[in-house]
């Protein structure tokens, strides 16, 4: 029996293992260049940001606000709104330096009035002579109320409550009276002590008797009582009378109480 051939085993063949590649070996450069841009950006934001030792960031309101102006147009910020105002001149929108008023120009105050109007409107109690019926007796008294005029023109002011007459309430307690309540003053003229009285030609009006006479004191007492007037000189349609009435009452010199 033959013996069969030993079967030479095949030699093995030698793998040589690869040397591991460095994946990160090419972008080494990259990621140093980017580390120097980052550092070199955030140098720069701290010196934008830094101001004498601190460190100032802008507030997001003033990030959108600069992000939302349009370009060609004015900014205003709080800073320029104390020191500068916006004037329109042709169209055109300039930014004027706003100057402090002069110390010799007065501001316009609604409160500060004239110096006439300064001067409140005071208030004077004066006395009205009307006329009242004594029914014991049947005759007629001067008779006072009191009225509040201002002091201004006080006997201007006066004669023309006498001429409105009594109230509905003073007539309700008996006052009447002999002036005409259409009766106009047309001037009146002080000098010395003597008030001379410019009326209008309805004096005249029914003047007749007991009632002219009573008319005349009315006027007479009730322009009297101020202390520079003493005495009234009446004149109609500004001429001076001796007579006054039908009855020709004579109002020729000063009058007198």
């Amino acid at each position: 029996m033959r013996k069969k051939p030993a079967v030479k085993a095949a030699p093995k063949k030698s793998v040589k293992s690869k040397p591991p590649q460095n994946s990160g070996g090419g972008n080494g450069p990259f990621y140093v260049l980017v580390i120097i841009i980052l550092i070199t950006v955030i140098v720069l934001l701290l010196n934008k940001f830094y101001d004498k030792g601190k460190f100032t960031l802008p507030s997001f309101k003033n990030l959108i606000e600069k992000s939302e102006s349009p370009k060609g147009k004015i900014e205003i910020s709080k800073d320029n709104l104390i020191d500068k105002k916006i004037t329109p001149d042709s169209d055109k929108t300039k930014i004027a330096d706003e100057k402090t008023p002069p110390s010799d120009v007065k501001k316009n105050d609604p409160e500060e009035k004239r110096p006439d109007e300064n001067k409140a409107d005071v208030e004077k109690e004066v006395t009205l002579y009307f006329l009242k019926l004594d029914e014991k007796s049947e005759k007629i008294y001067l008779s006072t109320v009191k009225r509040k005029v201002q002091d201004k023109q006080i006997l201007l002011q006066t004669l023309e409550q006498l001429i409105k007459g009594p109230t509905a309430y003073e007539q309700g307690r008996g006052y009447i009276t002999a002036v005409p309540s259409h009766l106009k003053i047309r001037s009146i003229n002080i000098t010395g002590k003597t008030a001379e009285i410019d009326f209008s030609s309805v004096i005249e009006e029914g003047a007749t008797g007991e009632i002219l006479i009573k008319r005349i004191k009315q006027l007479v007492f009730t322009s009297t009582q101020f202390d520079n007037v003493d005495s009234i000189v009446i004149m109609i349609n500004g001429q001076r009378r001796k007579t006054i009435g039908g009855d020709g009452l004579f109002i020729g010199g000063p009058l007198r109480r």
